[in-house]
């Protein structure tokens, strides 16, 4: 008896030790792009904040409101230039046009000013290159891009020039410092690359053990960057500015408690960044801080809508801290707010009573019990109220 009331208690007490984070946003699904699966790969926000750049399979190519993204009348539809899968795109630090890169060498620019879509010059070169990644550095008109290969291209005045093939798997990402134009590259089965300004690429050998699938260098005030790897792991790259080659990899981090995997990433405000889990859910890190906080889970994704939670992340982005758009792959605009204070999960009321009246009772039993004199007047007590009756 003993046993059972303990092991009772304790199983009452599970929920309040085992529950997942709470989300921090609540979700609205405003609208879709299309009435079909567009299959939207990702996008870009303009660096004026105002635009949002997305792309996808069959050369889909789509500018929408980066403010208002639930509404369709700030939308431009870009004409087709191309059949071929888009995979990525970087804006030119000007803001007055970006690169869109995608299978079979393609490499596309788009003209903010009058939102032409056309072919990059210089491009007929490389047709047989599949373009997995692409970033701009900050102060110039140079791009780094990544192929499924694992080479390293460099795009600068219409020319394209290979400048590292020591890997041989995909590119995910890359991403450059705010205030140097360094970049840190991150593959899946290679590891990750620093490349400085002179387009030399140094590996950094202990990253070799972890898929990676994203990098984010979102805080200016700091020389790292951070990656992300499945796994649900983080770990700082720590750039030496004035000798690259000497950069290392900090130490990863695991964020336990979530559900899913990691599967992408996209800058968020405030130094941090949002990171994509598969099946549909987003937790924000901050870099500076280190700190991780579940936006939202894939049950919350259904609860707002059962279809919402089948589909795939493609991008997303925050107006302010916990305030913004995701895009899914089938072209659904999601906006979402921080959480109000209802949907907090503050402990149930009967969980409550529940823990009031189970501790004392477990305490007071496991007295009762390891007293032998508890027992004896118990038992006098109760045989003397039999004998009244």
């Amino acid at each position: 008896m003993r046993r059972v009331a303990v092991l009772l208690c304790l199983l009452m007490l599970t929920p309040l030790v085992s529950a997942s984070p709470d989300p921090t946003v609540d979700l609205t699904v405003e609208r879709r792009l299309s009435n079909f699966d567009i299959g939207i790969n990702g996008g870009v926000v303009s660096p004026s904040g105002l635009t949002v750049l997305i792309f996808g399979h069959d050369g889909f190519a789509h500018v929408i409101s980066a403010t208002d993204a639930g509404d369709e009348a700030g939308d431009i539809i870009l004409e087709n230039e191309t059949t071929n899968t888009l995979n990525a795109a970087s804006w030119h630090p000007a803001g007055k046009s970006a690169m869109i890169v995608g299978d079979s060498g393609t490499v596309l620019r788009y003209n903010s000013t009058n939102h032409a879509l056309g072919e990059a010059e210089g491009s007929s070169s490389i047709t047989t290159t599949d373009f997995e990644s692409i970033q701009f550095t900050p102060g110039s008109s140079v791009a780094y891009l990544g192929t499924s290969n694992g080479e390293i291209w460099k795009y600068y005045a219409d020319t394209f020039t290979m400048i590292d093939n020591s890997a041989s798997s995909r590119i995910t990402d890359i991403d450059c410092m705010k205030n140097d134009n360094i970049c840190v590259a991150t593959t899946l089965n290679d590891g990750i690359a620093v490349i400085d300004q002179e387009d030399r690429v140094t590996w950094l050998t202990n990253s070799r053990f972890h898929t990676w699938v994203g990098v984010g260098c979102e805080d200016a005030t700091m020389n790292s960057c951070t990656g992300f790897a499945s796994g649900k792991k983080v770990a700082p790259v720590e750039i030496d500015v004035l000798d690259p080659s000497k950069s290392e990899l900090g130490e990863i981090t695991g964020l336990g408690q979530l559900d899913g995997d990691t599967i992408a990433d996209n800058p968020a405000s405030d130094s941090s960044s949002i990171i994509a889990l598969g099946p549909l859910g987003m937790v924000r890190w901050n870099q500076y801080s280190e700190e991780a906080f579940l936006m939202f889970s894939n049950n919350n994704a259904s609860e707002e809508d059962i279809l919402l939670s089948g589909d795939s992340y493609a991008m997303a982005w925050e107006t302010s801290k916990n305030n913004g758009f995701l895009v899914t792959s089938e072209g659904r605009v999601v906006s979402f707010e921080p959480a109000s204070e209802s949907d907090t999960s503050e402990i149930p009321m009967f969980l409550l009573v529940l823990v009031a009246l189970c501790v004392p009772g477990v305490f007071i039993g496991l007295i009762y019990w390891n007293s032998p004199w508890l027992q004896r007047l118990y038992a006098k007590l109760v045989g003397r109220s039999k004998k009244g009756a």
